[in-house]
């Protein structure tokens, strides 16, 4: 069985599907990790017979779509089969004091929740909290929100918000 989710491995949906295979396939299924969920849910006839590891919160700016959206518009090619819930790795947002901008970085899903944190952001969505942590340090962006494990604070950073949500992960059959 393949597993498929969003990688790479320092992403919640990978520990997810960590969690998901240890306690459903006892770790002998294999997870496969890509680069956006929009990768996988834009090609799911190439991975017929294989499992999705999706969570309840997931968002997409690329295909203006929510979790719902996908759950009902692809009813014919994915088979919700079951839930579980995780902690996710916590959550921080860093602000870099020196920045000549405005910008913050986050997954979709996880906007709303920065603007929350920070009123006058100007937010950037990118494919992983994770990839938003590397995208802030190369653009010396004045804003993050990623998990508190990708990061590595410096003298020009503080942290503003450390946020500890659980989840719920949608397990579903690619028909």
């Amino acid at each position: 069985m393949q597993i498929h989710t969003l990688g790479p491995t320092a992403t919640d949906s990978y520990a997810a599907a960590q969690v998901y295979n240890h306690r459903n396939w006892q770790d002998q299924a294999v997870i496969v990790e890509h680069p956006s969920f929009e990768a996988i849910l834009t090609d799911l006839t190439a991975y017929s017979g294989d499992q999705l590891v999706i969570p309840a919160a997931f968002k997409s700016d690329t295909l203006n779509a929510s979790w719902g959206d996908i759950h009902y518009a692809l009813l014919s090619q994915l088979t919700l089969t079951s839930c579980f819930m995780t902690q996710l790795d916590p959550l921080v947002v860093l602000q870099r004091v020196n920045a000549d901008n405005q910008i913050g970085y986050t997954h979709a899903a996880t906007a709303q929740l920065l603007t929350r944190v920070v009123h006058q952001v100007v937010v950037q969505t990118v494919a992983s909290k994770y990839l938003a942590y590397q995208v802030y340090q190369r653009n010396q962006a004045a804003y993050v929100l990623t998990n508190e494990k990708n990061v590595t604070l410096t003298t020009h950073e503080r942290e503003l918000a450390r946020l500890t949500p659980s989840m719920v992960w949608c397990v579903y059959q690619i028909n």
